[in-house]
């Protein structure tokens, strides 16, 4: 009775064995017989992935990314004929297939009668891998007008990584030009933005930029994906990249790179990047504008204001300089009335006003308006006025400033 126990084990295990690898065969026949029916079949054949006496062969694997494959070729045929396909399940067919090829290639070896070692479906493998590269950016498209970013993102990162494969090379691909990926990582960044993937778009827009995308907006992508993470020494370096070549044009670069130092309270070294770019440059008005931020964090006021006047006199229209030496004098203003003002009569309270702190007043009130008549977005700006108009009892002013 054991024996025939025993013997009834044995062959139902061998009867499951048959069982699943005749799935993978009808499966085979299947995707030939019907490539776009691919979706349906590959469902069929996804028990054969976890038995253990198909899930090792290579044979499973390789049937499950040559249906794959190919249902990408019927499929990209039919929507290239203008008719409708399902455009994430193409994308993903491609990313699919490559997957199924890695699990076989490591799992395809065959042993002759004298021992060597060899491949039944490897250089076949290869070979589709090889004549579908440029497919892989085409699936991305696909994935992407089917808002599905993580595949797009996904089928790019094949089509980037694979370039320089050195097996599939010896195969005969063909890499891009690096222009061409560097574009396609800048579109990759993109789509990890769409993400909230901020650390994967980073890597994406520095990987465009060091291959050659230096638009300015593969700088700026940067730079925001590194403020989203609060990495202001990312910011500062990427910055740092733009600012040569886009500087002129957005001054922001040169605050980034500035405030980098200032958060460390590094003042020696934000002194001696805005020199040096000052002796490099020495009629830019922003520059100045910076160097006066930098002195007022390191309470050189005297200084500072210095450095806003030499910006409003090489550039009379830069908003941000004349708000700071409006909004210094104020402060100016305000110190005095604090520190000086206490214990005083009300004489020799109305005289330091009338003499000192009211000029002040009015001095900053000038350059904050023609600030605010340059960036009327600026609210700082009105809120400023309003307490400088308060403070000089001018009724008419206040409501004006008021209405803004």
């Amino acid at each position: 009775m054991k024996k025939i126990s025993f013997l009834g084990i044995s062959l139902t295990c061998a009867l499951t064995a048959f069982g699943q690898m005749q799935v993978v065969k009808d499966a085979e026949r299947a995707m030939k017989s019907a490539p776009e029916k691919y979706p349906q079949n590959i469902e069929a054949l996804k028990p054969a992935f976890t038995n253990p006496e198909t899930a090792e062969q290579a044979y499973t694997w390789f049937v499950a990314g040559k249906g794959a494959f190919d249902y990408f070729d019927n499929q990209q045929v039919v929507a290239q004929m203008g008719k409708e396909v399902d455009k994430k399940a193409l994308g993903h067919s491609l990313i699919d297939g490559y997957g199924y090829f890695q699990k076989a290639l490591p799992l395809d070896t065959v042993v002759d009668a004298k021992g060597k070692t060899k491949t039944k479906y490897s250089k076949d493998m290869v070979k589709m891998i090889v004549g579908h590269y440029n497919d892989f950016s085409n699936a991305a498209l696909y994935l992407w007008e089917a808002e599905d970013y993580a595949g797009a993102v996904q089928a790019w990162d094949l089509f980037v990584e694979n370039r320089a494969n050195p097996v599939l090379v010896k195969a005969g691909l063909k890499a891009q030009p690096d222009s061409i990926y560097g574009e396609i990582l800048f579109n990759m960044g993109i789509g990890n933005s769409l993400l909230q993937n901020n650390e994967g778009a980073l890597k994406n827009f520095k990987d465009a930029i060091s291959m050659g995308y230096q638009k300015k907006n593969a700088f700026d992508y940067a730079i925001s994906a590194a403020s989203a993470m609060n990495n202001a020494a990312e910011m500062a370096a990427i910055a740092e990249q733009a600012y040569p070549i886009y500087g002129a044009e957005d001054s922001r670069y040169i605050g980034y790179m500035i405030n980098n130092y200032l958060d460390k309270k590094d003042f020696a070294a934000a002194d001696a990047m805005i020199d040096k770019y000052l002796a490099a440059d020495p009629d830019n008005a922003q520059l100045y504008f910076v160097k006066g931020v930098v002195l007022e964090t390191e309470n050189k006021l005297a200084d500072a204001k210095a450095a806003y006047k030499k910006a409003m006199e090489l550039d009379p229209k830069n908003a941000q300089a004349l708000f700071r030496l409006g909004y210094s004098l104020y402060q100016e203003a305000c110190a005095i009335d604090e520190q000086e003002g206490g214990g005083l009569s009300n004489e020799e309270y109305n005289k330091l006003r009338e003499t000192r702190i009211n000029p002040l007043f009015r001095e900053a009130a000038g350059y904050i308006e023609k600030s605010y008549e340059l960036d009327d977005q600026n609210s700082d700006a009105r809120s400023v006025l309003r307490s400088i108009y308060y403070n000089l009892n001018d009724e008419a002013n206040l409501k004006r400033v008021e209405a803004m």
